[in-house]
């Protein structure tokens, strides 16, 4: 019997030796939530290719069913390397030792789209109407709610339905089951056809700065070096061809800057009181 529990015993600590090693030649990518699983992990493993051709790691796009569990892991530091909302990132940076690699170039807006055919012009049309939006946590749906808090006139009364997708709020919308949806600029050019002819722009918000790609400070800095650079290479490879990185804000990259922390500290704010203790 003290045989077997000894072979038992080996075996085990053979499996977890392996599961290190492996560990230890992987590095997550993970990608906010802003479209379904399957369309981010297929649209981001070119880049996880180069990424991982670049470095001799093996990358692996991951992503979370909605934004409280992505927001939630990466707080618990789960991941190497994340691409995600200005705010979330300035609070990652803060409170779960990540590091800013670049941020996309250009600004996030926020949308607000009505079904082509319906008769709203402008926010104060949707006086007593359901609005769809994505995620509460995300940098569009703050915006969103910005359009009916003006700031030379009296708020709008409208009520919010939330979603998990940018697609799905503004499916929501052409459903009939809400007057209008906020999504992000960047997140309207992958919807489908079937969304994007079907929709007008009655408003857009104030301009913030792009996603942002974080890695995290157990990185070694030689390999943060090697990330850096080849993200910049890949950028300026597929730029020209307008592949899905470019589309989402990724068509070049800056740092991020004070200037960008200071425009975005009153959204992460907001961030960690919706987030809750």
């Amino acid at each position: 019997m003290a045989i077997y529990r000894s072979r038992w015993l080996s075996m085990l600590l053979l499996l977890l030796a392996c599961q290190v090693a492996r560990a230890a030649d992987e590095l997550t990518l993970a990608i906010e939530p802003f479209l379904s699983a399957r369309a981010l992990v297929g649209a981001f493993q070119p880049l996880c290719n180069h990424l991982g051709d670049k470095t001799g790691k093996k990358v692996v796009a991951i992503t979370a069913a909605n934004y409280d569990q992505y927001a939630q892991r990466l707080l618990n530091q789960e991941f190497d390397i994340a691409i995600i909302g200005p705010h979330t990132a300035l609070l990652a940076a803060q409170k779960a030792n990540y590091l800013p690699l670049l941020k996309g170039e250009g600004f996030l807006k926020a949308l607000m789209i009505v079904d082509k055919n319906s008769t709203y012009q402008k926010p104060a049309d949707l006086k007593g109407q359901t609005i769809a939006l994505p995620d509460h946590l995300t940098m569009t749906s703050m915006l969103g709610a910005e359009f009916f808090r003006p700031a030379d006139a009296a708020p709008i009364d409208v009520r919010f339905r939330y979603n998990d997708f940018h697609n799905t709020a503004a499916l929501m919308m052409l459903r009939g089951e809400a007057a209008a949806a906020v999504v992000a600029d960047s997140a309207l050019l992958p919807m489908s056809m079937e969304i994007r002819e079907n929709i007008r722009i009655i408003a857009e918000s104030k301009q913030v700065p792009q996603m942002v790609m974080l890695v995290h400070s157990r990185v070694p800095t030689e390999m943060r070096d090697k990330l850096h650079d080849a993200m910049y290479e890949y950028i300026k490879i597929t730029a020209q061809q307008k592949n899905f990185l470019a589309r989402v804000g990724f068509s070049a990259a800056k740092p991020l800057t004070e200037q960008d922390s200071r425009q975005l500290a009153p959204y992460v704010e907001e961030l960690k009181r919706r987030l809750g203790p």
